[in-house]
């Protein structure tokens, strides 16, 4: 018994011990899953021991439940699990952390925006793939619209026989073979016609006051080009618009006094003081200066290489015009090149050109047509005198090679042409040759003076001449940029200088060249690693204004192209605020300069990684197989505005016979009798006893019948008419008060049963609202009516279309007119005093206006 006591007096002391110890940590002790109070003393002693060999790691411990507590008080124990569970190492755990923040994040979103959540790709894509079909759509339907507008409203040939009609006064003019009428008569003669037939007429301010009567209104009056327009000359056209629009750039030629001085080819700029060309303020400035509102055109796509663009852009515009790189990036057939004339030498003093500049000039000409014929070309000078060399060298080469003749055939759109800067403004050709002339004398010595460059306006000048082409401009030159003093005060050779470092050197001369490397977003960075895991090399932002593809895949076969473009729906992707522009504009542009596009949306970048990277690669391995032809000889697609679907336009000419009214349909009256007289058929020949017997109270009833037939089928129908053909139905050739009255009676019963109502003298069917304008048949005399027996409203709808058509009718004709389309004899007084009351009414009602002597329809 001692010895038990011990024992459990030691173990009690053992558990007080560990109880203790315990105490020291924040939870129970375990050991294999086990209570340590519940081990073996051996087990115990065994642990202890190995902690005692191991007491350098509590520091970690500590560490660890420090690192523990910590991410306790931010809430981040079920990451903190996680990580421990996933044994995750410190050097990941940023990496992770942000990956489940933003995972987070983005669910969080989805959550919020079920749009967002629900995104898919494939359903977007399609989306707007609808979306530019029916853009598309609309812009043609749109377009057969205007077109149908224009031709409703031109006139029908309605066999108007007045000769003092507009209609009948052009038909005539059309017909003479001599002693034409002059164009201002002609057109002071038809002015309603003129706009039916062309609503829109395109004019010179000079004509404009040269052909159209003081008095002519348009809708809406256009100017293009009105940097050039002076003031004055615009008046003339600016007081007949209700609305101006003025189209223009005042980047570009002003106008001055060029075309005011009798300048021949023997005088020159160089001979011109400043006070000789005076540089006046433009209709676009005097708009600008006085606050109307202004909207600016900011998209440029007729360059098919951005570098066409690009210079005109920086010097000019700032930058803000929104112009499109092309797939070829690198070539010698596009874009800025120059081309120096080693041994060209500027006669000044004598014929005040370059002659080998010219020559060198035709020489290229020849090579330009040789090589690319199809290539429509055009030569810019900056004076007279270098324009006349060049042309009377290219004679020469023609006349050594004649076969070139078709190349120089005058078209004024298209053809071949040698122009200097006053004169070039408006024109653009594939390709331009734009030759400086000036240069160093046969002395070596150059002066500053550059012709119309030095004068107010010349850099704007050469923003004209430099902005001419499509493709390419070859600046032919015998300077180059360190040739032009840089201290130079003149804007004008300032301009130049700079052009010339462009053109020799390209854009890099600008300041506002992308820099390499600079990616749009954290997603655009993802993505070119990807391609570039691929094998292939990236150039992010390509392009050189406020619009850039995010990125440029390089074709590692063809130098200087870009074998794929890369779009996300970053920043430059939502910089615009319309669908049209964001969805099929851009793409649409960018497809037709060559480009190859690949877009990547962010919601499936995020969601669907790995499949997303495997169609980027798909595509690029398809863009392989079909790159871009680099061969120079082959354009690139020309850009190719919307074109209007093809619409049956009619011709200026009164198309058909088409007639004013309906046929006048007579209803077949047959009369049919009480009880007690005998019915006869339509045909039966009607006895003198039945004719007395038309106003006896028992016919009335089908009297009654055969009034309420009449007015719903020839309604509406003046009372007396209805009297005379209930009488003929009778075989009554006169008609007596006794007749009448019993009409009236039948009439009365038709009233109270609510069946007619009377309109003056007329009896309309109720629910008849307006009639047709109904004309007579030939041999059918029952449809030719008396003037007093057509209702009013008929006899007004006949005037107002006939008023309609012949576009401008003296009151005399219109009558005379309106009679014919029912056969009634105009000249006699009851068709001209009951006509003459309509057309009062009319004119009272501004339903017709009287102008130039006659009368028009109010639209």
């Amino acid at each position: 018994m001692p010895l038990t006591t011990e024992l459990t007096q030691r173990n009690d002391a053992s558990v007080k011990v560990l109880a203790d110890f315990e105490k020291r940590f924040e939870s129970e002790m375990k050991y294999q899953n086990q209570l340590v109070k519940d081990l073996e003393i051996k087990v115990i002693s065994e642990r202890i021991q190995a902690l005692r060999e191991r007491v350098d790691d509590v520091q970690v411990w500590i560490d660890f439940k420090d690192a523990k507590n910590r991410f306790a008080l931010r809430n981040l124990d079920l990451f903190f699990n996680r990580l421990i569970e996933q044994s995750i190492s410190a050097v990941d755990l940023g990496n992770v952390f942000q990956k489940s923040v933003y995972q987070e994040w983005i669910n969080k979103l989805y959550n919020e925006d079920q749009k967002l959540g629900k995104f898919r790709r494939e359903n977007h894509e399609q989306l707007i793939a609808d979306f530019r079909k029916l853009d598309q759509d609309l812009i043609h339907l749109t377009s057969s619209m205007v077109i149908e507008a224009a031709n409703s409203r031109k006139p029908k040939d309605i066999l108007i026989q007045a000769a003092d009609t507009e209609a009948n006064i052009l038909l005539k003019e059309a017909a003479k073979k001599r002693r034409l009428m002059p164009i201002r008569i002609l057109m002071q003669k038809i002015p309603n016609l003129l706009v039916k037939l062309k609503p829109c007429l395109l004019m010179s301010p000079i004509s404009v006051s040269q052909f159209l009567p003081p008095d002519a209104k348009f809708d809406l009056v256009l100017f293009d080009e009105a940097s050039q327009l002076v003031p004055e000359d615009a008046v003339g056209a600016i007081y007949r618009g209700k609305t101006l629009v003025v189209a223009g750039d005042n980047k570009q030629l002003p106008p001055t006094s060029f075309f005011q001085k009798n300048i021949i080819a023997d005088l020159d700029w160089d001979e011109l003081n400043d006070d000789d060309v005076e540089v006046f303020d433009s209709i676009l400035d005097e708009c600008l200066g006085i606050g109307l509102p202004v909207k600016t055109l900011r998209w440029h796509y007729r360059s098919k290489h951005e570098d066409l663009i690009a210079f005109s852009n920086h010097r000019f515009y700032d930058d803000t015009m929104i112009t499109f790189p092309a797939a070829i990036n690198q070539t010698e057939n596009l874009g800025v090149k120059l081309f120096y004339v080693q041994d060209g030498v500027y006669d000044r003093g004598g014929k005040r050109n370059n002659q080998k500049e010219a020559e060198k000039i035709a020489d290229l000409v020849f090579e330009h047509f040789k090589h690319f014929p199809k290539k429509t070309l055009g030569v810019v000078t900056f004076s007279i005198a270098q324009m006349d060399a060049v042309e009377e060298a290219i004679d020469s080469r023609l006349k050594e090679q004649p076969d070139f003749e078709p190349f120089f055939k005058e078209d004024r759109l298209e053809g071949f042409f040698v122009k200097n800067l006053e004169n070039v403004q408006g024109d653009e050709r594939d390709v331009i040759f734009f030759s400086v002339g000036y240069g160093f004398d046969q002395q070596g010595q150059m002066a500053m003076n550059f012709g119309p460059l030095n004068k107010p306006g010349g850099d704007r000048r050469l923003n004209v001449a430099v902005t001419r082409a499509r493709e390419k401009v070859v600046l032919i030159t015998s300077i180059r940029a360190s040739d032009i003093d840089e201290n130079t005060r003149s804007i004008g050779l300032q301009t130049l200088r700079a052009y010339l470092d462009y053109a020799e050197y390209g854009p890099e001369t600008l300041s506002n060249k992308a820099k390499v490397g600079a990616f749009d977003s954290p997603l655009d960075e993802d993505v070119a690693a990807e391609i570039k895991k691929m094998g292939y090399q990236v150039v992010p932002e390509v392009g050189c204004s406020g619009y850039r593809i995010d990125m440029g895949i390089v074709d590692p076969v063809n130098d200087g192209c870009f074998l794929l473009g890369v779009e996300c729906d970053g920043v430059i992707y939502k910089s615009s605020s319309s669908a049209r522009d964001r969805d099929r504009l851009r793409e649409q542009v960018l497809r037709q300069l060559g480009w190859r596009i690949h877009r990547i949306w962010s919601p499936s970048w995020v969601a669907r990684r790995d499949s997303e990277i495997r169609r980027l690669k798909e595509t690029l391995e398809q863009a392989q197989k079909t790159q871009i032809d680099k061969d120079a000889q082959k354009p690139i697609i020309d850009i190719k505005e919307n074109s209007v679907p093809q619409t049956d336009i009619q011709k200026n000419t009164f198309a058909g016979t088409e007639k004013i009214g309906v046929p006048y349909k007579v209803y077949p009256l047959k009369a049919t009798y009480n009880p007690y007289i005998k019915v006869v058929s339509a045909k039966t020949t009607i006895d003198s006893k039945q004719r007395n017997a038309f106003h006896f109270p028992e016919n009335r009833e089908n009297q009654t019948k055969l009034l309420i037939d009449l007015i719903q089928n020839e309604g509406p129908v003046h009372f007396d008419y209805a009297v005379e053909r209930l009488a003929t139905a009778w075989g009554i050739k006169q008609v007596t008060p006794k007749i009448a009255h019993a009409v009236k009676e039948s009439l009365n019963n038709l009233i109270k049963e609510q069946k007619v109502i009377i309109k003056g003298s007329f009896l309309w069917p109720i629910g008849l609202k307006e009639t047709s304008i109904r004309v007579p048949i030939q041999g059918v005399q029952e449809s030719k009516r008396k003037p007093e027996y057509i209702v009013p409203e008929e006899v007004e709808s006949a005037m107002m279309l006939v008023a309609q058509y012949a576009l401008g009718i003296s009151d005399d004709s219109l009558i005379a007119e309106t009679a014919r389309v029912f056969g009634v004899n105009h000249s006699g007084e009851a068709a001209k005093s009951r006509f003459s009351e309509v057309l009062k009414r009319l004119v009272r009602e501004r339903k017709l206006v009287r102008k130039d002597g006659g009368v028009i329809a109010v639209a």
